[in-house]
């Protein structure tokens, strides 16, 4: 215990960084378990958007239009507020909200829920999950394939 205190007396800036390193890692983990509760897989998306989910895309303009969930309704984050009473019919219902990787999303699914919608859920990686699962996209009335999706499928009838 005296060697902890004089090592603590010795380098108080490097004590200082560590604890200051573990706050912050632990306040992120606590953070990342509390939005992972809301957080939905490719596949479990995909079943709520059958049960008539919501979709809110949450990339800009051109993301969108490059490729988009079915259905998906494109939706400024900063201007999620404002929007709220278009959505007012979908409060009892499901909605799936998703960006490129996740990260907007969650902030997104925080404040649906503290204006009672009580079933949104995030798209745990979003669209970048959504590829890996070799899930199909839209644009317009088209259906987008990711390249992986569509190797080995050439010749086949």
């Amino acid at each position: 215990m005296e060697q902890l205190l004089e090592f603590i007396s010795n380098h108080p800036l490097l004590v200082t960084a560590a604890v200051v390193t573990g706050s912050l890692l632990l306040f992120n983990e606590l953070r990342m378990a509390g939005s992972a509760r809301f957080a939905v897989s490719p596949d479990q998306a995909v079943r709520l958007m059958n049960k008539g989910a919501l979709v809110l895309d949450l990339r800009d303009e051109q993301a969108y239009s490059a490729g988009h969930l079915n259905n998906a309704k494109r939706l400024d984050p900063g201007k999620l507020e404002d929007e709220l009473k278009r959505f007012d019919r979908f409060r009892g219902k499901p909605v799936v909200a998703y960006d490129d990787r996740g990260t907007t999303a969650g902030r997104a699914v925080a404040r649906l829920r503290q204006h009672d919608f009580e079933q949104a859920f995030m798209l745990r990686g979003g669209v970048h999950a959504w590829r890996e699962e070799q899930l199909p996209l839209v644009r317009g009335q088209d259906k987008i394939k990711d390249k992986k999706a569509g190797k080995g499928k050439k010749g086949r009838k």
